[in-house]
């Protein structure tokens, strides 16, 4: 058996054509929320989306009808995928006043915790959940590793 270099990667793979999005942005920057979590071990897959693909996935998988904005996924030993729907950021970054990007590593972050055994079905779970993305994204910004000008370079019409 070869051994596996120290540390994982995150490979990006964009399967929606709403919008083009730079992978290799988005996967330095997922690289450095596993970084703030304390976790780089491993692989993570992220594959965007658009919402007839992850309402497909949501009902095969979950059983529930309808596109969703993150389905996670744990592998085991360290192997991860997130499912995002670039179509659901897009709408909710219209919903909440903020940005497609915003939205985007917002899912990200929340995908991450989720494979680090966060929660969020019940309410105190969720408020936990987001106490958590909420330090996650302070952090990248302190970083300087997601501002404005990053945003701006992670998603084109």
């Amino acid at each position: 058996m070869i051994p596996r270099p120290a540390g994982g990667t995150v490979a990006v793979s964009n399967r929606q054509r709403r919008l083009k999005i730079n992978t290799k942005l988005l996967a330095q920057i997922t690289q450095q929320v596993r970084k703030l979590v304390g976790h780089t071990d491993g692989d993570l897959s992220i594959v965007l989306v658009d919402d007839p693909m992850i309402a497909r996935l949501n009902a095969q998988y979950h059983a529930t009808p309808g596109p969703t904005d993150i389905l996670s996924f744990d592998y085991g030993e360290g192997q991860g995928e997130l499912i995002i729907s670039v179509e659901h950021a897009v709408a909710q970054a219209r919903r909440f006043r903020t940005t497609p990007a915003r939205e985007l590593v917002l899912y990200v972050v929340h995908g991450i915790l989720h494979l680090h055994g966060f929660d969020d079905r019940t309410p105190q779970q969720c408020r936990r959940m987001r106490v958590a993305e909420q330090r996650l994204l302070v952090s990248l910004r302190k970083g300087a590793y997601f501002n404005d000008q990053i945003a701006k370079r992670i998603m084109k019409p």
